[in-house]
């Protein structure tokens, strides 16, 4: 089974002002995309249809396939950096807070 582009977890403009609908269309259209397209691609060519995207990335590993390992890393990169944003307003706790609050004074100071 090949590799599919996730859908983002929110609207595309849901990260305005901090990334625009436009970059993170060509963001994850485009680039995002363009992993998911190759790896699939190098898959089939490979004989390594089926396998988890995690088992495809541990064989480019292993048999030292710069382009397989740099795509499919890519797609788990992505959909993990993905994951991590949020348009909703998160303040961080703990450590996080104690470090971010001595070097920039709070979060919003942060951003």
């Amino acid at each position: 089974m090949a590799f599919e582009l996730p859908p983002l977890p929110y609207a595309k403009d849901a990260l305005a002002p901090y990334m625009s609908a436009e970059t993170l269309e060509f963001h994850h259209g485009k680039h995002h995309k363009a992993y998911v397209d190759k790896t699939n691609g190098f898959i089939v060519e490979k004989g390594l249809e089926g396998r988890k995207l995690s088992e495809v990335i541990a064989h480019a590993k292993e048999t030292g396939d710069k382009a397989l390992f740099n795509n499919s890393a890519q797609i788990w990169n992505h959909s993990f950096f993905w994951q991590g944003l949020s348009p909703e307003k998160q303040t961080p706790s703990g450590k996080l807070a104690e470090l971010i609050n001595s070097e920039f004074g709070s979060a919003d100071e942060l951003v």
